[in-house]
């Protein structure tokens, strides 16, 4: 090893991933929430003060360490070199910012701030090797150090990754790659690039290490293989890509996302207007088209092991022309399960089941779709997205900063964290146009099954079964003067904590809803509470009612056949079928996934 150029922050012992030495330690019966520093005070951008005690050891070389951080609002981590460490002062100090974001206001890159209660742990110190399993890195001798889970490292073998991407198809829109198939292989241990090479904005895919990488590919099968602890995202198709069928393939414990199909490295700007066409067709115009492509099947797990901001499918900056997500089992990340954000066109998500997701991420949902708009003179590009007949339970969310934002259902760490905490199950974020969020099952989730921000525009949210938020089940937050023409028809909504409350809406729906009606709402022994400032206090479904909204609704208990035990479906005398609820099929949700091109299941 050249001294001081190979760095790694992943070393593996018979093929699992091991901890950098770290302080404090991660709490073996609370491994997510438990072992972890918090910042007690800011001191300007670059540096912090943390409580007297924290750290009992002093450290020789305390910038061979990183700070793993979750800053801000804890929308992500971000891993920072420490410049300085005072002792006396009780300050560390950074060799940079933390991540950015961009600032809606101005257009510029504006640093994440740090804020008190923010959680931290130091990593890659050598005094805090103190556990088998442990590892460190000194860059400037050379050497890494390493306590192996067993008696002795001859016991087994230890891997330091050198390759970030393990196979390249590239071509062009012109000359594209084809009729490749990648099938049945084991891809492992590649190495990790996550912060590195450029700090992108927080929302942003990853910038490198992606296990198998597709550009200007069409026809091209992924099927089959396991991705197992590779450094950044399992698969990415970047740029131009069509006809391409990621089938059948385990994704875990990947770094970053578990596949991602990204196009421009650029968001839309969140004030765009979305009634000027002519602007959107302009934007539309910068970014690739990904056709057909259809990601099925697969069992994607426990991904975002270093970058938390990572997705189980992410679709970023990009003009999707009917690319299919359907039948994939995804749980265990520490942020969303499917997220489609800052681009055009109709991506058609469904038959997934996603589950406990959000565990270490705030302001997050199940399905996520973020600044997402149509074209209407574009005939690939004037629908929206689909989001039908998914599972999608208990998505957590957490954070820790000085005061929640939110109503937090619980705590961890003596109050130093929330979690669940600021998260939704279906989150249609900023300005959704023509999404249709059909015949779904939502269960378990904090804020709310379905969330909808801004001037959302002809989205249709119908034949839904929302099951048990802790906090709300229902989420329409700064609904905008320009939203129009929403539907909210057809839903059970069924929830049984005393607390709970109906719907949170930031304002009087006015026009935002054509229709909000003809759905069966019940509060298993409790009434039925709207939380809406602008009513008078009693906030009751009667003063709902005389806004005009859910006047042929009906509360009642829906009659599910064992909901206790899970089973949401209707006894035959519901009075959910009196309204015209149609009961989905939820019988062949998640893995294995019928064999149907993207152009077949595009047209039903």
């Amino acid at each position: 090893m050249a001294e001081g150029k190979w760095f790694f922050r992943q070393l593996f012992f018979n093929g699992k991933r091991q901890r950098r030495a770290c302080y404090p330690n991660p709490d073996r019966d609370d491994p997510l929430y438990g072992g972890w520093a918090f910042i007690e005070k800011p001191v300007g951008p670059t540096a912090f003060r943390y409580q007297p005690g924290s750290f009992p050891r002093r450290w020789a070389k305390p910038r061979q360490a990183e700070i793993n951080i979750f800053p801000w609002l804890c929308w992500n981590n971000d891993i920072v070199p420490i410049e300085d460490i005072d002792y006396d002062e009780c300050v560390i100090s950074l060799a940079r910012p933390v991540i950015h974001r961009l600032n809606a206001a101005t257009g510029t890159l504006d640093f994440m701030s740090l804020m008190a209660g923010n959680r931290f742990r130091v990593e890659n110190v050598l005094e805090e090797l103190d556990q088998p399993g442990e590892w460190c890195l000194d860059r400037e001798a050379a050497v890494v150090y390493f306590w192996p889970p067993t008696d002795s490292v001859e016991d087994g073998q230890v891997i330091a990754p050198a390759l970030s991407r393990l196979i390249e198809l590239r071509g062009t829109t012109g000359k594209p790659v084809r009729h490749i198939t990648i099938k049945g292989l084991t891809f492992a241990h590649s190495q990790a690039l996550f912060p590195q090479p450029e700090i992108l904005p927080h929302n942003y895919p990853n910038a490198g290490g992606h296990a198998v990488y597709l550009e200007g590919a069409e026809h091209c099968t992924i099927e089959d293989c396991h991705f197992d602890a590779v450094g950044g995202d399992g698969i990415r198709l970047q740029h131009y890509n069509a006809h391409n069928r990621i089938l059948n393939n385990e994704i875990a414990h990947a770094g970053a996302e578990g596949v991602c199909l990204a196009g421009l490295e650029q968001e839309l700007p969140s004030d765009v207007n979305w009634r000027d066409q002519e602007v959107l067709a302009k934007l539309a115009g910068e970014r690739p088209r990904l056709v057909r492509n259809v990601i099925s099947g697969n069992h994607i797990h426990h991904c975002g092991a270093l970058e938390k901001r990572a997705s189980g499918v992410y679709i970023f900056g990009i003009n999707s022309v009917d690319n299919v997500i359907s039948h994939n089992l995804i749980h265990d990340l520490p942020h969303r399960g499917i997220m489609v954000q800052h681009g055009f066109g109709r991506n058609i998500i469904e038959y997934n089941h996603v589950h406990d997701v959000s565990l270490e991420t705030a302001d997050t949902g199940g399905i996520n779709t973020l600044v997402w708009y149509v074209v209407d003179n574009d005939e690939e590009l004037k629908n929206g997205n689909v989001i039908r007949y998914n599972i999608v339970r208990n998505v957590v969310g957490c954070g820790a900063y000085g005061e929640a934002h939110q109503p937090t259902a619980g705590q961890s760490a003596d109050g130093r964290i929330w979690t669940p905490y600021y998260s939704w199950g279906i989150y249609l974020d900023w300005n959704p146009i023509r999404t249709q969020v059909y015949g779904n099952l939502v269960i378990g989730n904090t804020l709310g099954g379905i969330m909808m921000l801004g001037d959302g525009k002809d989205n249709l949210i119908a034949n839904n079964i929302l099951v048990d938020s802790s906090e709300s089940q229902i989420y329409w937050a700064a609904i905008g003067d320009d939203a129009q023409g929403n539907r909210f028809v057809k839903n059970i909504v069924y929830y049984t904590q005393p607390a709970a409350k109906l719907i949170r809406i930031g304002k009087l729906p006015g026009q935002a809803f054509a229709e909000h009606d003809y759905n069966v709402y019940w509060h298993k022994g409790e009434e039925l509470v709207i939380d809406l400032p602008e009513v008078d206090p009693s906030k009751s479904f009667e003063q709902w009612q005389k806004l005009g909204c859910d006047q042929h609704s009906v509360v009642a208990d829906p009659l599910f056949t064992d909901p206790d035990s899970g089973d949401f479906s209707l006894q035959p005398n519901s009075p959910a079928l009196e309204i015209g609820f149609e009961p989905p099929d939820l019988s062949s949700i998640g893995p294995p996934a019928p064999d149907r091109t993207a152009d077949e299941r595009a047209c039903e």
